[in-house]
């Protein structure tokens, strides 16, 4: 009889075992879900967390102008930003660049602006190709990346001064004269060139506060267009702005007309992107991408 008891108890336990098997394997499979579901929580959060720091930097890029907001004359930003200002209503124009902030802005200004722990890849480029900043290097190896970009206005080169429809044959020689300022920051982020447009005229030079930039030689009716890069050292590189003088000697040649411009370009630009269509304002695309270092 007990042993009768004793086997019925056996079977029990036997079934029990089997049947917290499978309950076992389904425990453990939850908790791995679990793991699986809270990793994924945390990397979605992180992730959003990344994306919406990323739209913020772009934001700040091409809604402000920076503080101060005219940072790019001293290259010295508390904080950074790229939108032109109106000083007459003392408003940013969002998502309109100001050349010259975006040829100031450095590796510097944007790892303050990003922080510290994130690495970056700046990158503007107009919608016709035209490749106007890069900054940083992408790196394609980051576990997370984020990406942002938004639609802007810009130009990369910038027309300082012009003498535009002014140069016409006077039937005896003349000399015309603009000026553009410079100081020592706007050396350090700009080259300066002359563009002549020569419309029949044989001789003429182009002078910067007294150095010839353009000899007459240079110059007959042959040649349509020259452009020249300003010697550095013509130029003034105070710490406040000093007015430079262009200035233009033409000989009599009736019929004859001139159009010149000093052009800004940043440093290095090549001699093929010096023209007058890469200094108009067209549509551009900013983009980020921002990672955790």
């Amino acid at each position: 009889m007990n042993l009768i008891k004793d086997k019925g108890g056996f079977v029990f336990s036997l079934d029990l075992l089997l049947a917290l098997i499978p309950l076992t394997i389904l425990l453990g499979t939850v908790v791995m879900s679990m793991d699986n579901i809270m990793y994924l929580s945390q990397n979605t959060i992180f992730q959003s967390s990344l994306e919406r720091h990323a739209s913020d930097v772009a934001d700040a890029l091409v809604e402000t102008p920076g503080v101060p907001y005219d940072w790019e004359q001293t290259g010295n930003p508390s904080t950074v930003g790229l939108a032109r200002y109106d000083v007459l209503k003392g408003l940013p124009n969002k998502n309109y660049l100001a050349p010259v902030k975006v040829a100031a802005l450095n590796d510097t200004h944007m790892r303050e602006l990003i922080g510290p722990q994130y690495g970056y890849y700046l990158n503007i480029t107009s919608t016709d190709g035209l490749k106007i900043k890069t900054l940083g290097t992408y790196n394609a190896s980051a576990q997370n990346i984020a990406r942002v970009e938004r639609f802007v206005l810009t130009t990369k080169l910038e027309r300082i001064t012009s003498l535009e429809g002014l140069i016409r044959d006077a039937g005896q020689p003349r000399t015309y004269t603009t000026n553009f300022p410079t100081n020592n920051i706007y050396l350090q982020i700009y080259d300066y060139w002359v563009i002549v447009i020569n419309r029949g005229y044989d001789s003429a030079f182009v002078d910067v506060n007294g150095n010839r930039v353009i000899p007459p030689n240079e110059i007959n009716r042959h040649i349509t267009e020259i452009k020249k890069q300003i010697n550095e050292t013509y130029l003034y590189n105070n710490t406040t702005f000093i007015d430079n003088i262009l200035a233009v000697r033409t000989q009599s040649n009736p019929g004859a007309s001139m159009d010149v411009y000093v052009i800004a370009a940043p440093k290095g630009t090549p001699i093929e992107e010096i023209n007058l269509d890469n200094i108009k304002i067209r549509a551009a695309k900013l983009i980020l991408y921002l990672w955790v270092r």
